[in-house]
């Protein structure tokens, strides 16, 4: 049986301190610091700005949910989990379609936060549903 107690983002340090990266991140670029050179090269202009935004956001919704309660948190974390994974996949796709292969290991490191993102939706999504399934047989 599923955990029936909400695991708020504060229980998970280190997706907290990766949104705070990618937060960071994305108010970089947003505010005109450097740009990541794959990204800048990959992607047009206004597309560039979409995926800083969906970085700023989906930080701040991970990070905000380390600090509201725990079942606002959950839909934070729901909202932003997966916005994330695409963010980091359309980098890792970015740097792996200018460097190449020789870009491996970074690329495997960024997917592989990726897919932590979406384990992580899916665990938020397993225990929403579960909530809701004990509340209203309540």
């Amino acid at each position: 049986m599923h955990n029936l107690v909400p695991v708020p983002a504060r229980r998970h340090p280190m997706q907290v301190l990766v949104a705070v990266m990618l937060l960071l991140s994305g108010l970089s670029i947003l505010f005109g610091g450097p740009r990541p050179g794959s990204v800048n090269t990959a992607l047009p202009a206004p597309l560039l700005m979409v995926w800083a935004s969906v970085l700023t956001a989906g930080g701040a919704l991970v990070v905000l949910a380390a600090v509201v309660p725990p079942l606002i948190a959950l839909f934070f974390e729901l909202a932003a989990d997966p916005a994330l994974a695409v963010m980091c996949l359309v980098y890792a796709a970015s740097v792996l379609m200018i460097a190449g292969w020789r870009a491996a290991v970074p690329v495997a490191l960024v997917t592989a936060v990726a897919l932590a993102f979406v384990i992580r939706a899916v665990q938020v999504w397993r225990t929403l549903r579960t909530v809701r399934r004990q509340l209203s047989r309540e």
